[in-house]
């Protein structure tokens, strides 16, 4: 669009949505970051690949906050300039204070600011929240307008699925999300090739079992994508903690099957934080 005018519908996200940079860039999405940090420093970090090099190294657990209500109210503000409305797509809000942060920032805003934006609850997190984001993006592209595209998201949001394992279950221990006397059986259970697999139980992203002979994540992925793949084209997004031959070896395993590959992006401090280097997350839909 030419000239100065305004485009309809603009997206703001949080950092654990995952997106790819060239995807956000494209598209003029803003993101609100978390900040992240180890607990001996004061400068936070933000160069993921060092983060994840860092902790495999120390065995440091960092710490993480959500953005902060001004964050957000200066991301509005930006946003508001460059769009007649803002579509603001977060993380399930029991998961974070950021949807607390955002709704205090827009009712900071004025009131003809805060009648141009629109907090809509992801239920969801990581490759599955940024698939919300990737899928109203598609919707505004499209033409359609809000109240049309908070229709359809709400009923998209329960059909999105995530899978993933952790490398090592050692981060959980020391973020202190996995106690005794559960956390000795897991960590044996895990040397034998037994990992508990991450996804979505309601609307809440825990572990959903167990997956036998998974050393090897890869082909107990592949098992699932292709499982599903086999009911209807799956859209998929691949995220990850610095492990670039597995993603490789995954985006080589899915040729052939009835998948389109919508992005990959290296997960952001904020998740990897937790979960740990050598993470891989795959959320993925019917399309």
């Amino acid at each position: 669009m030419g000239g100065s005018a305004k485009r309809k519908i603009g997206i703001v996200t949080d950092g654990v949505a995952n997106l790819s940079e060239d995807f956000a860039k494209e598209h003029h999405i803003e993101i609100a970051r978390y900040s992240v940090w180890f607990p001996d420093e004061e400068e936070e970090i933000e160069d993921t690949k060092a983060l994840y090099q860092r902790m495999r190294q120390t065995k440091k657990m960092p710490r993480t906050a959500a953005p902060s209500p001004l964050m957000f109210k200066k991301i509005y503000k930006k946003t508001l300039e460059k769009f007649d409305k803002v579509l603001v797509i977060l993380l399930f809000k029991e998961l974070s204070a950021a949807f607390n942060s955002a709704t205090q920032a827009k009712n900071r805003m004025s009131s003809e600011e805060r009648e141009r934006i629109e907090i809509f609850d992801s239920h969801l997190a990581a490759a599955a929240e940024g698939l919300v984001v990737w899928k109203a993006q598609e919707l505004i592209d499209q033409g359609k307008g809000l109240v049309e595209i908070l229709e359809i998201l709400k009923e998209f949001r329960n059909n999105v699925k995530l899978l993933g394992f952790m490398e090592d279950l050692v981060w959980l221990v020391h973020g202190g999300r996995l106690h005794e006397p559960w956390a000795t059986p897991a960590l044996l259970l895990q040397k034998a090739g037994i990992r508990p697999a991450i996804g979505i139980l309601n609307g809440q992203v825990k572990t959903t079992g167990l997956k036998l002979f998974a050393k090897d994540r890869v082909p107990v992925i592949l098992k699932e994508l292709r499982k599903a793949s086999r009911k209807a084209k799956i859209g998929i997004a691949i995220t990850h903690a610095d492990i670039p031959e597995e993603v490789l070896r995954l985006k080589q395993g899915i040729e052939g099957l009835d998948v389109e590959l919508l992005f990959v992006s290296q997960l952001t401090p904020v998740v990897g934080a937790h979960t740990g280097p050598g993470t891989i997350l795959v959320g993925y839909y019917f399309m």
